[in-house]
């Protein structure tokens, strides 16, 4: 098959005058700082198809960002479209939201002896842009009053906690500013007064934050932190809701790395798990180059 390069919608292409100007990137060490280079740029997808067409900006522009000259870009995998080979072997999947729906997949390629990571982009700062919907005119721009944080992976987690200290499998944060954009048009949410979210686009990167080990994913609860944990106690230690504590909890203990102990009045209360014997090794064996399609 030709190589196919990725296919924007009329829509995407006829909002494109509004789209902000590229950031400067930001001055990081690490695996962020690595994101910055535009070496990908020219990568040509192997596989084309609702993959790409449905592809939204800011999941197209991290796989660029991800991207360095000898990777391999949409490639067939063990029967699979993996968003980005690496050149020594290691697979990379950009998932914007729904972790949930990826995990399996994500799984099954660990299990064959691929080493895999997810990344997940965490708005620590959005903007919020109006465009009209007759000119593509940006109307109006405010900053939203969410603020993501590492404990914002949890919101998806919940959902995906067979990736947690999987074998083969790496999650990664990446911390980003960025913008969505809105139309007014009537068909959106009433909340949003009938605005419709059209894209939603990456401003900057920030850093990076991954979790691979037992002992990565344990490390989030602080050490000085006495067990049996609940989620006030951890929240109250981290700073966050009881609420977002709670479902630290939960994707640790469905992940056996944390065990029920009881309740603290109505709440569960947990402490680590013992380590298992004879667990498999952590990390998978270097995976063997991904066969061209």
């Amino acid at each position: 098959m030709p190589p196919t390069k990725a296919r924007s919608s009329p829509e995407k292409a006829a909002r494109g005058s509004t789209r902000a100007p590229a950031s400067p990137e930001p001055e990081t060490e690490g695996p962020a700082a690595a994101l910055g280079a535009p070496a990908g740029a020219d990568l040509v997808a192997e596989l084309s198809g609702i993959n790409l067409y449905a592809e939204g900006s800011l999941h197209a522009e991290l796989k660029r960002r991800l991207a360095a000259p000898g990777d391999r870009l949409e490639a067939l995998v063990a029967g699979k479209v993996v968003d980005l080979v690496k050149a020594d072997g290691e697979l990379v999947e950009v998932q914007t939201k729904g972790l949930g729906k990826i995990a399996p997949k994500v799984l099954a390629l660990a299990a064959a002896g691929h080493r895999v990571r997810v990344v997940h982009p965490v708005a620590l700062e959005t903007r919020i842009k109006r465009v009209d919907p007759s000119s593509g005119e940006l109307v109006s721009e405010r900053r939203s009053p969410k603020r993501g944080d590492l404990y914002s992976l949890f919101d998806e987690l919940v959902k995906a906690t067979g990736l947690i200290a999987a074998p083969g499998v790496t999650v990664e944060a990446l911390f980003v500013r960025d913008s969505v954009l809105r139309v007014r048009d009537g068909t959106g949410s009433w909340r949003r007064k009938g605005d419709r979210t059209a894209d939603r686009l990456l401003e900057e990167i920030l850093d990076s934050r991954r979790l691979e080990t037992r002992r990565d994913w344990l490390a989030l609860i602080p050490r000085g932190l006495a067990a049996p944990y609940s989620s006030a106690s951890l929240g109250e230690a981290l700073g966050i809701a009881p609420d977002r504590a709670r479902k630290i909890l939960y994707s640790l203990a469905r992940a056996g790395l944390l065990r029920e102990t009881g309740r603290a009045g109505r709440r569960k209360t947990y402490e680590k798990a013992p380590a298992k014997r004879n667990a498999p090794a952590r990390r998978a064996a270097p995976a063997r180059p991904a066969a061209k399609a």
